[in-house]
């Protein structure tokens, strides 16, 4: 499919995601890697950190991702660019050209924008110019919070080897991570910018498929083994709708469910999620909606019944039998 036959997002899209994580770390910060927590005690996980889930997880299933490395080896984004140009036989491009060639091939660029922040290539006559120099994402995530009170933990260990041939006996470990976290994440698909991007429908499902699967599938390391979806609910709007909720998060409540302290939360079975604020907002604006999909882990508890005219997507069986594939 050409550029010019593309049918782009039919209209606003609105999402609310919680994962949650056990003794490991969402997400370390630059100097420690401690988990990230704000002055008040909230700890909270960047959309750098959400779009990495989504980038791997879609690269994973075939798609092209502009923010990747080149066989293994970190690059910078003319570095990535150059490479793919090369890989199809074209020596360069620059402007317009360029940039339809990029929204063509990596979906992550459609999704979330790009700066194109272009250097020149030493081994290469030809600096990337291309037009615009700054694409924004159709898709923006808000950041992350956790929901609740969660204790930090020091995870300590030893190693098997020495830490240099004189050492006999293993050296010691350590690392961070939070006792229990549920994670809370929402977001928002602009069509007008989908225009200019080129995100289409079929990317907004590869984005929530990417989500959910995406947290789980690359927690490879030992930090972030054993992180899971729970609650995904996507807003659909009317065409021509100009309107969206925003921070669909803040709707969300957690109640104790057997009197422990939050901090002492170790699981789902410790609390209820309580959607009512949300369910109320969206019956003031039912008007504007067009529909509502949703998918829910069978660990989770919720205080509020589905509504009988939400949409459940089996999000368990998206990626059965179905490559991704370049969009």
């Amino acid at each position: 499919m050409t550029s010019n036959e593309v049918k782009t997002l039919s209209g606003r899209r609105e999402l609310l995601f919680l994962y949650d994580i056990k003794m490991g770390n969402p997400n370390g910060d630059p100097d420690e890697n401690r988990p990230r927590v704000l002055p008040d005690g909230t700890y909270y996980v960047t959309d750098v950190r959400l779009k990495r889930f989504v980038r791997d997880f879609l690269k994973i299933k075939g798609s092209n991702i502009l923010v990747d490395t080149i066989e293994g080896r970190t690059t910078n984004l003319t570095g990535r660019v150059v490479h793919y140009l090369k890989s199809i036989g074209k020596k360069e491009a620059t402007g317009k050209e360029l940039v339809d060639i990029l929204l063509d091939v990596f979906i992550d660029a459609r999704l979330f924008g790009s700066s194109f922040a272009f250097k020149a290539e030493k081994d290469d006559n030809w600096e990337p110019k291309p037009e615009p120099k700054t694409l924004t994402g159709a898709v923006q995530l808000n950041m992350g919070e956790v929901l609740h009170k969660a204790e930090s933990v020091d995870i300590h260990g030893t190693t098997t080897f020495g830490s240099d041939e004189s050492k006999s006996q293993g050296t010691f470990t350590a690392y961070y991570g939070l006792r229990y976290a549920l994670i809370g994440f929402s977001g928002v698909a602009n069509e007008h910018s989908a225009k200019i991007s080129r995100m289409s429908d079929e990317d907004y499902e590869l984005l929530l498929e990417a989500l959910w699967h995406g947290v789980r599938a690359n927690a490879n390391t030992r930090t972030k083994v054993g992180q899971i979806p729970h609650v995904l609910i996507s807003i659909e709007y009317k065409k021509d709708e100009e309107f969206q909720f925003g921070r669909l998060h803040d709707y969300v409540k957690l109640e104790a469910a057997n009197g422990k302290e939050e901090k002492a939360w170790s699981s789902p079975e410790d609390f209820k999620v309580n959607l009512s604020k949300l369910h109320e907002r969206i019956k003031e604006q039912s008007k504007r909606i067009s529909r509502i999909r949703y998918a829910l882990s069978t660990d989770i508890f919720l205080e509020n019944q589905i509504p009988e005219d939400w949409q459940l997507i089996k999000i368990e069986e998206l990626h059965k039998n179905k490559d991704v594939g370049s969009v």
